[in-house]
């Protein structure tokens, strides 16, 4: 079975492509295939808005790879889980703004092909030059087949960890926490590929060695979180985007860990010594990098070596604002740049009512009675993983609770396979509230959800106060005390 659709561009409707669609797509390839079949150029990503689903109109929006912890993560979400009936529709807007496309589901199809295999079957167009020049439909098979088979390639490849360690052992013996401050991040701009990363190097407080590597899409959310924001929650480390490079005891080290380091010749002697290498993804278990991964290590490292040995030769860190962070540019050819700052421009996030509330459900928790009820709600990460048939990383449940203030009675409490978002955050609160038989009076909820929940609370008229959570704090303490580990990593 496969998913035939018709996808055209917003500003020139009449260039377009037909895509099948293996069914159970992620966005992520459909996001690829927009790029291929019409020859677009860059980097960028694509947001999905939703436009009609079930053959009416959808006020849902979601994200492939997202700018900030409030998108829709779609990296794992799957076309045919909303685009259903024929006719369901959605836009595809390039992150830059340079393109717009809308996507239409024609038709679900039993073909006899090759259904793992996206086809471009129809089209029409160039969309450079807004020409209605014939496509030539066997080139696009092409680069897609091509597309597929590097994927299956970059699959099968073992990562180069020797070269790794080798590398990462020469940066350890410069100490780069002697010349670097935890708050001292600097930027690395790869000009082949038009790639940056940040990079924070730990171990000026004596305590944790290493480095730690945001991607300047997926991850700054998460240094920002931790350079700027005062007071970060204990389960921080469930929400990270990052690559990070340990220096720990032998006894820190996963029995893999030192088996890899065995099987490469290699040893090491003495406390912080001992090299460890971790991926982590937002709501999922941190696991040993990938091939891709440990290539863009590899490249990190060796920049960072000659950024360390630069400061050692009198280089100075600039005093910059905020949000602010001096990049060393690597050029074609391999050689260090004179460095630019880099100005991230960070703007307040806004959220919307993502439930369609309908007067009827309004009108029906409006009736009934106000009590003196004080509650608190919360979602976050719980500390175990499941495994999930459609992800290939353990993932950290997200859990929701609604506890009586007053008694620390759990009135709601619901675990999800799946990360944190707005739309679960609203979702899971509007859920609980309607399963309750009165109205509370007040809302206590962090800081962090209130701004999330407070387009929901205006409609459904419901105050919100933002708290500690004193209540949910102790029940998750008698959870972790009191409920059997065994029963928790089922």
């Amino acid at each position: 079975m496969m998913l035939q659709l018709h996808i055209e561009s917003k500003e020139k409707p009449e260039i377009y492509r037909k895509l099948l669609l293996p069914k159970n797509s992620s966005f992520s390839l459909l996001d690829e295939m927009i790029f291929l079949s019409f020859d677009l150029d860059g980097p960028d990503y694509f947001d999905f808005e939703m436009v009609k689903k079930d053959g009416r109109v959808s006020k849902e929006k979601i994200c492939f790879l997202p700018e900030n912890d409030t998108d829709f993560d779609t990296d794992e979400e799957l076309v045919d889980e909303w685009l259903r009936n024929p006719g369901d529709e959605a836009f595809a807007h390039i992150i830059d703004h340079s393109e717009s496309f809308i996507i239409r589901l024609e038709s679900n199809k039993d073909v006899s092909m090759n259904a793992e295999t996206p086809v471009c079957i129809a089209g029409a167009g160039n969309i450079h030059t807004g020409k209605l020049d014939k496509i030539n439909l066997e080139e696009i098979n092409e680069w897609i087949r091509g597309y597929e088979e590097v994927d299956h390639f970059l699959e099968s490849q073992e990562p180069d960890y020797l070269t790794l360690l080798e590398l990462t052992n020469e940066l350890k013996k410069l100490k780069p926490w002697q010349y670097f401050g935890d708050d001292e991040v600097v930027g690395i701009h790869f000009e082949d590929t038009d790639y940056k990363v940040l990079v924070s190097v730990m171990g000026a407080g004596g305590e944790e060695f290493g480095l730690m590597i945001f991607d300047m899409e997926l991850g700054y959310t998460s240094l920002s979180k931790i350079l700027f924001e005062k007071n970060v929650s204990s389960d921080v480390s469930y929400g990270l985007n990052a690559l990070t490079v340990n220096f720990v005891d032998r006894g820190e080290l996963d029995p893999a860990d030192y088996l890899l380091i065995k099987d490469c010749g290699l040893s090491f002697r003495g406390k912080k010594n001992w090299i460890q290498f971790r991926s982590y993804l937002e709501g999922t278990h941190p696991e040993r990098p990938d091939y891709l991964e440990v290539e863009l290590l590899i490249n990190v490292i060796s920049r960072m070596i000659n950024i360390v040995e630069a400061r050692k030769d009198g280089w100075e860190y600039p005093e910059v604002a905020p949000h602010q962070y001096p990049v060393f540019k690597v050029e074609m050819d391999g050689a260090l740049q004179e460095i630019y700052i880099l100005h991230i421009n960070v703007t307040k996030p806004t959220y919307e009512c993502y439930e369609e509330i309908s007067m009827f459900e309004k009108a029906k928790y409006k009736k009934k009675p106000k009590s003196a009820l004080q509650v608190e709600y919360d979602l976050f990460y719980m500390p175990f993983g499941v495994e999930v048939e459609e992800i290939d990383r353990t993932v950290y449940p997200t859990a929701g609770m609604l506890v009586d203030r007053g008694s620390n009675f759990v009135i709601e409490h619901e675990m999800l396979p799946i990360p944190k978002t707005a739309q679960i955050a609203q979702s899971l609160l509007w859920t609980f509230l309607q399963n309750m038989d009165v109205r509370p009076s007040k809302l206590f909820v962090s800081k962090e959800l209130r701004p999330i929940l407070q387009p929901l609370a205006k409609i459904i008229g419901i105050e919100l106060v933002e708290s500690e959570l004193p209540a949910i704090r102790e029940v998750r303490e008698f959870m972790m005390k009191t409920v059997p580990m065994d029963l928790l990593e089922e």
